[in-house]
Order: C-alpha cells, then structure tokens, then sequence
C-alpha cells in the first residue's frame, strides 16, 4: 500500500515536472506550418527555391542590395476569447519598440560575445495609413469564440472566424492569438500565399510589458518569427551538423539549444545560443549576424520589394483629389465620394479590364498591343494584392485592333489549381475576352470601334452591300441565283454522334433528359485538357459558302465564375484554330438555365472546314451540354446550282482524309507514362515511307531537342530522355511533308 501511494506520488510529481517543462520550452510552429502548406500547394516548395536561388545571388554580388534604412508598416491583428488575451496598446507597442531595438542591435542587453553581431538596418512602424488611405492605429480587434487556432492559417480568414490580411505587400501583418499546443509562435517564410503572408505569436509573449508569461517575456518571440519572415531559418538548419541555414557566420549546431546554454558545444564549435533564432530563453537572446543581416535584406531586392513602396507608416503625401491616386472613398482616380463626379473623357472607347487573382497575384501581368504590336497598355504583376481579390483597371482605346495578353510567369494561368482566379476584357458594354485556365499566357484579339473603312474586297457586308463585296456601291452580285441558304447539318444526337466526333476524356454523349433541350441525348464537354474536352465536326466541305451559321442551344452546370466555353474554327483540317465566339458565366449565362445562340461567321471556307465547341473550366464538377447543333450556309450563286444538283452529295460534302494521302496516322501517336520523371516513350504509326521530324519545345515555344529521320512503313516508337528536364508543361510535335502532329506531355517532380 505504501508503494502504490508512494508511486502514485511519485507520479504526479513526473506530470507536475512535465508540465513545467512543457511551459518552459520555446517551441516555434513556423517549420510545421510550412509543411502543412507544402501538402496544400505543391507550387511552393519550387517558388521557394527559385527564391533562394535569387537570395544568393544576391549575396553574392553585395552591391546590388538595397542599401539605407528600410521601415516595414506593421499591422496587429488581435483575436481574443478573454480579457487577457485581449492585450492592451502598451503591450503592443512595446513588442514594436523590441523589433526595432533588436533589428538596429540597439538593445540594452546587447554584448561583445560574438564580433559578427550586426545592426540590420530594419525598423518597424505600426501603420498609420490603412490599405484605403485613411488614419489608423494599426491596430484591429476581434472577439472570437476559438481559444485555441492551431497552425494551420485558420485565424487569417474571417471567414473562419478569423481577420483577412491587409495587402501583404505593403504590410507585414501580425496576427495576435492562441495558437495552442505549447507554440509560441509560427511565420510564413517568403514564396506562400498572400492570403496568410505574415506571423502569428501567442498573446502571452507577444511584447515585454503586460499579460506575458516567463521566461519568454522579453519580446524576442516576436523578433524570432520575423527573422523567419524575412527568410532566415533556425540556427541549427533543423536538422544535424551537416545542415546548414544558408548563413556562413553563424556556428554549425547539431539541434536548438534551451534556456541559455553559453558555452554549450557542438559539430566541434561553440554553440551562438544568443542567436535570436535558437530555442533559448528571451533573456538570453542579443544578436543577428551580419550574414543574417545580408540575408534578409536580400528579399528586399526580391520577393518583398513591394515593402520599399508602401505608404502604411504614413511617408505617403496626404490623399486630395488631385493627387493622381484613387482614395478613400473615391470611386476613380480623384473623382467621385468626396471628390467631383468622375467622367470617363475618353474620347474612344473605354475598355474595362477585370482580374480576380488567385493564390499567387505577383506571378500575373497583362499587356495590350495594337496592331503595328506598340504596347498601348500594361499591368501587374499583383504582389501587393490579396489573392482572391479583384482588380479592375479602365483604359480609354483609340477604334482599332488590339490583342490582350494575360500571363502568369509560373506558367499555370490563374485558375483553377492555386484559386478560382479569371478575367473578363469588356468593351463598350460587350465581353471580348475572358478566361482564366491557361499556361504561361494567353492572348485574345479584338477590335473597337469603326475599324478601317469599309471597302468592296474587305471580305465583309458593308453599308448598301446586297452581299459579301457585291451589290450597292460595289459591283454586282452574281445573279445566278445570288446568295442562297443551304442546311449543312442537324444533330439532335438522338442516334449517334452524325458529324461530330467525341474528344475524349472530358467529351461524351449524355442521357440525361434535363439538360437536353430535345429528347433524351445531349453532349458534354468540360475542362480545358486540349482535344478530350472538345466536340469537334469533321472536315466540312465549305468552299463555296461566303457564310455559316451555327445554331445550337447549351445548358451550363456547376460552372465558376469567369469560366468559359469557345466556339472555334479551322480552315485547315484542324491544324490552327480560331476562337470566334466566346460564352463565359456571369458575363453570357448563369448555371442551371437553357440558352439559344445563333452565331453567324463570315469569310472564305476551304474544303478542309472543321467546326468544335471546347470548355475553359475547372477540375471539378464544371461542365456545359450541347444540343440540337444547326449548320447551315449562305453560298454564292455559282456555287448553289452544283449544291442543288448534288454535287456535293445534296447538301454536305464531308471530306475524307484517306489515310495514303498522311506518312503518319495521328490516331497512333502516344506519349507514355504522361506525366513523366525521366523517360517519354513517343511511339507512333508510320503509313508510308518519309522523312519525319520529331521535336520537343517548352511552354515557351524554345525548341529543346529535335530529330530528323528517314523512317521506313511500319510501328516507330522514339526515347526523349527527361530527366533533366525542368517540372512543367512541354510538347512533342512530329512533323511529316506538311503536317504537324502536336501532343502535350507533364513532367512531374
């Protein structure tokens, strides 16, 4: 009995020591919190990297750092469930007061242990202009019900219960709350998303007067997470003596160091346990070395330039309205709110451009050429924007044609894997372009305006025309008949496909009477994966057509905002296309609703016409159903008695492409294993004996390797070898006489 009590005695003093232990040890989440988003984004790890890469770069030409003190506008977001968490404005501005004495090295504990200490030149402000332009503290406040958010970013959303980030390029935000789980405190190291860009501390040791908890009461938690923040690792690199921080003045560790081990030994030196970004106790931390110093003034020059701009701590002028400057609540630029009503003044047409970024806003840029290919307009990219937000740009354009580019340097597009982003061109009230789903850019054309006088050869029905170029001011039309109407197809999809032919993965023939708009049977297309989300017609017979019309009715289901679907065409058997209607949701049509279009397009045909509706959707459950597709054509009067005699078999000639009239038989060609590591096995049918170019180009359009063989009938199969190869999207194309064959292929991590 005497045992079991002393046991049990014994027991409760373990969990008692336990407990101090576990009260007493620092513990940084910001390593986990960093894992936690690895798992959510696979676009980070490599976005850091190329950022290290910048880093040392950087470092090794010293030169080229910002030089001077830089001043970072700071916001504290507090989020409490109790009065003490609720930290006053004392104890917050004692932590800004800590971070400017640590960063300048003017802290009154600072000593000569280590002769590389240094003062970074870094100082912090609490904001004082918001992100509107109006006076602030640089202060928000929140009650919430959560006493304990984790690591996993909850508290930087409102919609979790939590508070939105300012812009994270112009502030750095501090997120104030119980984080739980022993953490003191976490930082989102450079290359994440801007949405949770910033560091968050526990209220009890955040500052160095007030509701605070020892032996971390000094502030230097604060000074810990910002150092990670402005990308410095732990000391000892997280890991054994043969990993390293990246900083060369600082003594190699083999794991953190507790309470204040001076002295302590380890990988064969003297352990800086005084380093602001070890484990020790806040009363022992004094110092950042000057490689420390270099390193973080290195994101300067790079990922947080943006940071040098900024007007949070108030060095921008005071907003007027005529300081060039939308602000406050002016709804331009100087005009509107407060200000006079604003005017367009634009003496053209006024051109709307509208972006809503996703997770990564400082990848995306836009331009707009003219024709002669003079840059008229540009912007972006958006680092100093949330993602998920939306920017809305106004430019005034002179009448002419002009191609809008979007790009997106990573070369993902804006939607759909990292955010639902995507934009909308609008000019003079109608939509010109839009999208979002695309790889490094993507570019549209369009034209305003009046465009170029109208003449008798333009190819187009102009002012008293009685048809294409004929009749009124120009010659006569022909009167053999002039331009008669012909029904080229109808498909109801009832019984089959008729003319259209299934893409593949994203494409198929449905039975499902509510999205049908007749019957029973309707197609579906959905994402953007090239030929599988399309429905393409075939080779149409079109020569002697001046124009087509495509009447078909749709039914959009799960479709995000700003997603789209095309109508395009190819002149060339479908070697090129064209885009020449665009339908996009919440510009053209809303979910759950039937449609009717009627497109008309007119323009010289071949005999080699192709027709395809392709979608610009997502992954997930976005998808459009086609239905009873109307062809019909207006041909030209020495054309329209051959097509009444039958001549081109009554109403439609479909041309036929014998297979001996290709060296190559498209349908043979595979890539495989797509996506790859290493090896792409291309292989592919040869018809007849030919010579064969077989090449490999990047996202870019930069030819990486090509080859040029004589190849005999029969199965060929080809080895690219790409292992060295950067992760992303390339392409292999084989080219035989005049056909190019092109398929995509993914080179995975």
């Amino acid at each position: 009995m005497k045992i079991r009590n002393f046991t049990m005695l014994a027991l409760a003093m373990l969990l008692v020591n336990l407990s101090l232990v576990s009260q007493s040890s620092r513990n940084c989440g910001a390593m986990e919190n960093l894992e936690f988003r690895k798992m959510n984004d696979d676009k980070i790890e490599k976005t850091m990297i190329n950022i290290e890469k910048q880093t040392r770069s950087f470092i090794e030409n010293s030169d080229q750092l910002v030089t001077g003190i830089v001043t970072i506008p700071t916001v504290v977001h507090v989020i409490y469930s109790n009065s003490n968490e609720n930290i006053s404005d004392a104890q917050i501005l004692s932590q800004i007061n800590v971070l400017n004495e640590d960063f300048r090295r003017l802290n009154s504990d600072a000593d000569g242990t280590w002769s590389q200490a240094a003062d970074t030149e870094i100082e912090f402000c609490l904001a004082s202009v918001d992100p509107n332009g109006n006076s602030t503290t640089g202060i928000t406040r929140k009650s919430s019900n959560t006493t304990s958010w984790g690591t996993n970013d909850a508290m930087k959303f409102a919609s979790n219960g939590g508070v939105n980030a300012w812009p994270t390029g112009d502030y750095l935000n501090i997120w104030v709350c119980n984080i739980g789980g022993g953490i003191l405190g976490y930082a989102q190291f450079p290359g994440g998303s801007t949405s949770t860009d910033g560091v968050v501390v526990g209220p009890n040791y955040f500052g160095s007067t007030g509701y605070l908890s020892a032996p971390f009461d000094l502030g230097r938690t604060t000074t810990h997470e910002v150092g990670h923040w402005l990308n410095l690792r732990h000391i000892w690199g997280d890991g054994g003596c043969n990993v390293d921080d990246f900083v060369s003045d600082t003594p190699t560790s083999d794991a953190s160091n507790g309470g204040c081990a001076v002295g302590h030994v380890s990988c064969g030196s003297v352990d800086m346990v005084q380093n602001y970004m070890d484990y020790s106790d806040d009363a022992c931390m004094n110092l950042y070395t000057q490689g420390q110093k270099t390193r973080m003034r290195a994101v300067f020059d790079g990922f947080r330039s943006s940071l040098l701009n900024s007007g949070g701590c108030g060095n921008a002028p005071t907003p007027t309205c005529n300081d060039g400057v939308q602000n406050g609540n002016e709804t331009g630029i100087d005009c509107g709110g407060s200000c006079a009503p604003c005017s367009s003044g634009c003496s053209g047409t006024e051109v709307v451009i509208s972006i809503t970024l996703d997770n990564y806003p400082e990848e995306t840029s836009w331009t707009i050429k003219n024709s002669n290919g003079s840059t008229v307009a540009t912007g972006g990219t958006y680092g100093n924007q949330a993602d998920g937000s939306t920017v809305t740009i106004n430019e005034c354009l002179s009448d002419g044609c002009y191609d809008f580019t979007i790009n997106d340097t990573y070369g993902d597009g804006i939607c759909c894997s990292y955010g639902n982003g995507s934009y909308s061109v609008t000019a003079g009230g109608s939509v010109v372009a839009s999208g979002g789903n695309f790889t490094n850019s993507e570019t549209t054309n369009f034209c305003i305006g009046g465009g170029p006088a109208p003449t008798c050869n333009d190819g187009v029905q102009n002012g008293d025309e009685e048809g294409v170029d004929c009749g009124g001011s120009c010659t006569p039309c022909n009167t053999g008949g002039g331009c008669s109407t012909i029904q080229i197809d109808f498909e109801n999809f009832e019984s089959g496909w008729g003319i259209w032919n299934d893409g593949g993965s994203d494409c198929y023939r449905n039975n499902y009477a509510p999205y049908a708009s007749s019957g029973s049977y309707t197609i579906r297309i959905r994402d953007n994966s090239g030929n599988a989300s399309s429905m393409t017609t075939d080779n149409l017979g079109l020569s002697g057509f001046e124009e087509v019309t495509i009447d078909f009715n749709y039914y959009p289901v799960g479709m995000e905002n700003g997603e789209d679907f095309w109508l395009q065409g190819s002149l060339d058997g479908g070697n090129t296309w064209t885009t020449v209607a665009t339908w996009a949701r919440g510009t053209d049509f809303q979910n759950g609703n039937a449609y009717s279009e009627s497109i008309i397009i007119t323009g010289g045909y071949t005999n080699t016409t192709k027709w395809r509706f392709r979608c610009d959707a997502s992954v997930n459950n976005d998808r459009i159903y086609i239905d009873d597709v109307n062809i019909s054509g207006c041909a030209n009067g020495s054309r329209s008695d051959e097509l009444a005699d039958g001549h081109l078999d009554g109403t439609l000639e479909v041309i036929a492409q014998e297979s001996e009239e290709l060296s190559i038989s498209e349908n043979s060609i595979q890539l495989y294993p797509n996506p790859t590591r290493d090896i792409l096995n291309v292989s592919f049918d040869v018809l007849e004996d030919s010579a064969v170019a077989l090449r490999v180009i990047d996202a870019y359009g930069k030819q990486i390797e090509q080859n040029n063989m004589q190849l005999a009938r029969g199965k060929y199969q080809h080895i690219v070898d790409a292992s060295a190869y950067n992760t992303g999207f390339y392409f292999v194309q084989i080219k035989t006489g005049d056909k190019i064959f092109t398929k995509k292929f993914i080179v995975a991590n």
